[in-house]
């Protein structure tokens, strides 16, 4: 009897069927599953860090997470980032505490080992009571792999792993769209953080292509007329190989609307030289870029909110672009990491507005992230329970999909026809399916 197998426990083989459009519950509640993320994801992937802007000068760091492991992203006196292990290999005390600063060097609290901000290790105090056994030159900070693109610094931990921008791939089109438009965008003040106790995929997945809670969970914006543009929208749904989706829509027909994404008419003409004829084309009409940088780093470009001291005016309205990472704290719980950028031309006031209208909207209490938070935050409590955690979850809509005639970026795209698609949410969840399967 004690050896007899569970006919309902999953094998990693069958907790995602994309094809069926089914995602077990208990991805998002159990314990060794979330081990197996750490080791065959997160150990692997290329992870978002931080922006150039954050880290000018030599000597700036900022302190980050790649999955579970503390990292420092230090700017060396060279000039070159770096990202170390934030733990001292003495005795594996976090060298640094501090969220952001600027040194040559850091000392680690505890026994004083001392490291540069090339990675060395400096100082150790009472050498001499090694007796000569003690390699200096070998035990500097850990050094993961960084690379940049677009100013946004990714690393990883794989020595294996393909460069950053094949690891993007065809999604960098998408990227260019929000980073590579302008002569250089920057970030506006540190990011906010805070904790929630979900499971980080949800978020991930509900950026890729969640587009019905819209309508139900932020329905608040048709009931207060906040949103009362009707028609139809040119929408496409483009998932990306390595995991990566998102879904860019357009102002339907007719709709009055500020061009280039509300973006500031002083940076238009940074648009026609920056991006290619397609992708000014595209950004003429657009409203909303949004997706997820696989696994956990998800993004959003939107247009059409309007600061109240800006009434009246003629560019009334301004749109902002943020990056959230989803920073795994357990299977239940994440720290939640969130980021404004401006394009660095843009006029000072249309900046301010941009970030005023942020904070107002999906900033720790805005309106849109209180209202997802609660959801994910249910979840993920609800599905804890034996008899919850065998549920498969649904992600059934659009399973039949037509490619997208008129999409002019990379690759293939899709039209949200009949009604919304589901197609990104499964091309995540596939991706994450092939990595906890085949990632051993």
């Amino acid at each position: 009897m004690g050896n007899r197998k569970n006919p309902a426990q999953k094998t990693t083989a069958s907790w995602v069927d994309a094809d069926a459009g089914l995602v077990s519950a208990k991805i998002f509640v159990d314990e060794e599953i979330y081990r197996l993320e750490q080791e065959r994801i997160y150990s692997r992937s290329w992870l978002f860090l931080a922006h150039d802007s954050e880290i000018p000068e030599p000597g700036d760091f900022v302190t980050r997470s790649m999955g579970e492991d503390p990292v420092i992203v230090w700017r060396g006196q060279d000039r070159k980032a770096r990202v170390f292990l934030n733990v001292c290999r003495h005795r594996g005390r976090r060298v640094c505490a501090e969220d952001a600063g600027k040194a040559a060097q850091l000392r680690c609290p505890y026994h004083g080992w001392t490291y540069s901000n090339m990675g060395k290790l400096l100082a150790v105090p009472f050498f001499e009571g090694y007796q000569g056994k003690l390699e200096k030159e070998s035990l500097g900070l850990c050094e993961a792999r960084i690379e940049s693109y677009r100013g946004l610094i990714f690393g990883s931990w794989d020595d294996k792993a393909e460069g950053l921008q094949e690891y993007l791939g065809e999604m960098r089109w998408v990227l260019d769209l929000m980073f590579g438009r302008s002569e250089g965008s920057e970030v506006v003040g540190a990011p906010m953080r805070w904790i929630t106790d979900a499971n980080w995929k949800l978020a991930a997945a509900n950026f890729a292509g969640d587009g019905t809670h819209i309508f139900t969970t932020h329905g608040f914006r048709t009931a207060l007329g906040i949103e009362t543009i009707g028609g139809k929208r040119e929408s496409y749904t483009f998932p990306a190989p390595g995991g990566h989706a998102a879904a860019i829509t357009s102002w339907p027909d007719g709709a009055q609307y500020q061009s280039y994404l509300d973006l500031p008419q002083s940076l238009w003409p940074e648009l026609r030289r920056q991006l290619s004829p397609e992708q000014f084309k595209l950004m003429e009409r657009l409203q909303v870029i949004v997706g997820n940088f696989f696994p956990n780093l998800s993004f959003l470009n939107t247009s059409s909110h309007t600061p109240e001291e800006w009434a009246g005016r003629a560019e009334a309205t301004v749109s902002f672009l943020t990056l959230r990472q989803w920073q795994p704290k357990g299977p239940q719980q994440m720290e939640v990491w969130s980021w404004c950028f401006v394009d660095k031309n843009a006029p000072a006031a249309w900046k301010e507005a941009s970030k005023e209208c942020y904070l107002r909207s999906f900033g720790i209490a805005g309106m849109f992230e209180q209202d997802d938070m609660e959801n994910w935050g249910e979840i993920t409590q609800a599905l804890r329970g034996p008899r919850a955690c065998r549920l498969d979850l649904q992600y059934k809509m659009g399973l039949e999909v037509t490619p997208a005639p008129g999409w002019p970026g990379p690759g293939t795209a899709y039209l949200q026809r009949p009604s919304f698609l589901e197609l990104n949410e499964r091309h995540f969840y596939r991706r994450w399916q092939e990595l906890i399967q085949n990632g051993a």
